[in-house]
Order: C-alpha cells, then structure tokens, then sequence
C-alpha cells in the first residue's frame, strides 16, 4: 500500500486467541458499518512507533484485567467524519469468569468513552472516576485529525482505561464489561438505552448542592479540597510557565536559524576563516536539530499534556466531593425533617401543638382534643420511617465517605509516581540538552586553536628576525664601497 492512498484495503483477521464475540474487529482494521477508513500513511496519525504487533504479554502482576488502546483509526461515514480506537483486553478466566473469553479486541470512538464514564458515575456517584481528555475546542475544529492531536488524546484514553480496569470496584461494572467485549450493534443497543433511575438520582443528588450548605463537613474533606484547589493553581501555573518558556525557545530557534545562516555565508567570503567559520555554523546547526528533538517537539507529549489530564484529574476529584457533599446533605435534611416532627409530636403531647386559631379551625368537624390525638397518631407512625431513613442515609454516607478516602489514597500514591516521573523526565530532558550543546562548542575549540596557531605562525613568518637585520646592513655597506 502507497504512503499516500485514500482508502485502506482491510486485511484478512488475525487471530485472537480462543476468538472473542468482536472477532470480525480483531485485525483492528475494519470498519464501523456503513463508514470508510483513511489509510495510515507515513505522516499519519495512524502510523505508531511500537505498536505493530497485535499481541502484549500479560504481566501476571498487573491485576485480572489487561488493555491495551492503540491504532487509532479515521472514519468517514455519511454524516460525520470520526476517529476510533483500538481496545484489546487479555483476562484472567480463572477469576474473572464472568467474561465468556480469555481476549477480546474492540473498536471505539471518543464518544463511546464518554458515554462509559458516565455510566461509572451514575452507578459509582461517590467513587474516584478518572477524567477524559476534554473535548477539542473550536479554535481545534480543524486540527483534531491532526497526528499530535490523536496521538494525544489515545494516551489519554488508555491512562482512563488502564486505570478503570486496575480499580478494584470499577471494574466489575457491567457497563466496562459491555464496553470491553461487545460487537458493534451490540454496544449500539447498550448506548440507546437511557439513563436509568441511578442516573437520575445522581443528577437530583448534585443539584441539592446547589441549593443547601453542607452543615459539618468532615475535616478530612475540607483538607482535600483545599488541597486539590492550591495543588490545581500549581499545576495552573506550571502549565503557563512552561507555555511561555515553550514560546521563547521557537522564538529563540528563529534566532539561531538566522545565526546559522550568517556564519555560513560569512564562511564563502572568507576563505582563511572558513573552516572555523563552517564549525561555529555547524555548533549552531547542531544546537538547534537538539533544541527541536530534546525540547520543542516532545513539550506537549511530556510536559503539557500530562499537566493538562492532572488538571482533568483535579476537576474530577472536586466533582466527587460535590457528589459525596450532596449524601451528606441528603441525610442533614432527612435528619433536620426528624427533629422536626419530633418537636411537633412533643408539643402536641404537651397540649402546646395546637393553637387557638388552628382549634377553633377543627371545631367545625372535631373537637381539638381528637384532632390533637389524629395527629400524634399519623406523627407516631411517621417518625419511625424518618428514623430508618435517616438511618439509611447516614449509612450511605459512611459509605459515600470510605469509598471517596480509598479512593483518594490510591490517587495520591499514583499521583506521587506521576508528577516525580513527569519532573524526573524533564530534568532528564535539560540535562541531555545542555550535554550536547557542550559538546556541539566542544568540537569547535579544536579548530579556534588550530587557526589561531596558523595566524600566530603567518606573523612570525612575515617580521624578519635581528639577525639577519644585522647581517644584511653590513653586507651592503661593503658593497657600496
């Protein structure tokens, strides 16, 4: 196949271990129905170093699930225009024995991943669920086929992924499972359905925060939010700092080009100064081809990029408190209503529960005696539902408050591991830079020495010596005589 062609040819399946219910998939090159696929040339985004081979060992270390996101693909279908991605997941049958298959091997699109955290959230509303790459912007409308763009977003697709499978409660959602290992009609059933009464109870459950104040929020959770808010500016201004530094170093390769270009060009009029004019050109070409491969192209894949879906991960863990804020609010409230009905029985039972104007209201029918006794009865038999569901509600706090602490630890420890390896990276990165800059001048310093030596020695070679100044005057003199 061309570099250049407009349609890829599918290949023939590879095979996939026992089969899977997505075998028709499995090559990880045919197409959605109805939709046609751009072919992965060299400038492609489809082209990814590393990732020809279909097959990965499974790490017996790495949990009972295992994925893989990769061969991101372009779709032109009648309507729109998309891109899918490869999902290829091995499984331990022995104890996940829900899945019918030791390997699956699917394709999704962008939206499908969104409708699947969604889903996470609606059943897991006090859980830790990781963040999506957000959606491109409209300044990026007509960059997000790009190859930088891909790439970038299927980085982030497999951390979500990855990281969803390796959660303990996570992943065992029946939603994942779907996600994981049906066929594309399948799945297009799974995604028309709705969302259920979990999804409508979480969205009422956020929406009470909107309108109450959490009374006594633990300490713990008034820590982590303030520690989300100050550790989301840092990265806030990381992230501007590093943009701007990222500005001046492509402003300052303009620079350097223009530099380049001088010496070089200086080196053609000068022909005793050329060699050592071409090294200092070719210093400069050197420093610049390292600035561009050590600094400039890996910026946004090792540095914005991982700043930006730490910032996702920051939004995420404030939305989580916001959901575990409004169980908390749901029991205050259920307590609040308790309290309540027990005052009025209790004035009620000290004949302080109906006023003048409320007894001469029941004269009509009754007298306020038995109206008095009807209400203690419907408040008797009410309070006890009150208590069960504050009761309930207390323990779905509880629960909302350990799931949302797990959770929190796991992500601290990951995060650790995250930013270090990201600073660790980018020292890594300066110090190699600064290397072969050194190394570039290093190699010029020969030739600075040799041809001063050169004019060092044209010098000596030009003044006669006092010797033969003395000799030659002498000389002459007799001959004049």
């Amino acid at each position: 196949m061309s570099g250049e062609t407009a349609v890829m040819e599918v290949d023939k399946p590879s095979p996939v271990g026992n089969g899977s219910k997505s075998s028709d998939l499995s090559n990880g090159s045919t197409s959605f129905e109805g939709s046609v696929i751009a072919s992965p040339s060299i400038e492609s985004f489809s082209t990814l170093p590393d990732q020809e081979d279909l097959e990965f060992n499974f790490d017996a270390d790495a949990g009972d699930l295992q994925v893989r996101v990769d061969n991101p693909q372009k779709h032109f279908d009648t309507l729109e225009t998309y891109v899918s991605f490869r999902i290829c997941t091995r499984v331990k049958m022995e104890v996940r024995v829900e899945f019918k298959e030791s390997e699956f091997i699917v394709r999704r699109r962008y939206n499908d991943f969104v409708w699947l955290r969604q889903k996470l959230v609606e059943a897991f509303p006090t859980h830790l669920v990781p963040p999506l790459p957000g959606k491109h912007t409209l300044l990026a409308q007509l960059d997000r086929y790009s190859k930088s763009f891909v790439l970038a977003r299927l980085a982030m697709l497999h951390r979500f992924l990855t990281r969803v499978v390796s959660h303990p409660v996570l992943s065992f959602n029946k939603s994942l499972y779907v996600f994981l290992t049906a066929s594309p009609s399948e799945f297009l059933m799974h995604r028309k359905n709705g969302p259920g009464i979990l999804g409508r109870v979480t969205d009422s459950l956020q929406g009470l925060t909107t309108s109450y104040l959490v009374c006594q929020r633990s300490p713990e959770f008034d820590s982590v939010k303030d520690y989300v808010s100050t550790f989301g500016e840092k990265l806030n201004q990381m992230e501007k700092v590093g943009r701007r530094l990222h500005k001046e170093r492509q402003a300052y390769q303009g620079e350097l080009n223009q530099f380049q270009q001088t010496f070089s060009l200086w080196a053609t009029s000068e022909p005793e100064l050329s060699p050592l004019l071409k090294a200092i050109s070719y210093a400069i070409e050197r420093n610049i081809q390292t600035q561009q491969a050590t600094l400039i192209d890996s910026f946004s894949s090792s540095f914005e990029q991982p700043l930006k879906e730490y910032l996702l991960y920051v939004d995420a863990v404030k939305e989580t408190l916001q959901r575990r804020d409004a169980v908390q609010i749901e029991y205050e409230i259920s307590v609040e209503e308790l309290n309540k009905k027990r005052n009025e029985k209790e004035q009620l039972v000290n004949n302080e529960g109906i006023s003048s104007g409320a007894g001469s209201a029941f004269s009509l029918w009754k007298n306020p005696a038995e109206a008095r006794d009807e209400k203690i009865e419907k408040l008797s038999q009410l309070i006890p539902n009150l208590v069960r569901q504050a009761e309930e509600n207390q323990d779905k706090m509880q629960c909302a408050n350990e799931n949302l602490l797990s959770d929190l630890e796991r992500w601290h420890i990951e995060k650790k591991k995250d930013i270090r390896g990201l600073l660790l990276n980018m020292a890594t990165q300066q110090i190699q830079f600064y290397q072969d800059v050194l190394s570039s001048w290093e190699q010029v310093i020969p030739e600075v020495k040799g041809n001063n030596q050169a004019a060092a020695s044209g010098t000596v070679d030009s003044i006669p010596s006092s010797t033969s100044m003395q000799t030659s005057t002498p000389s002459s003199t007799t001959h004049v005589n």
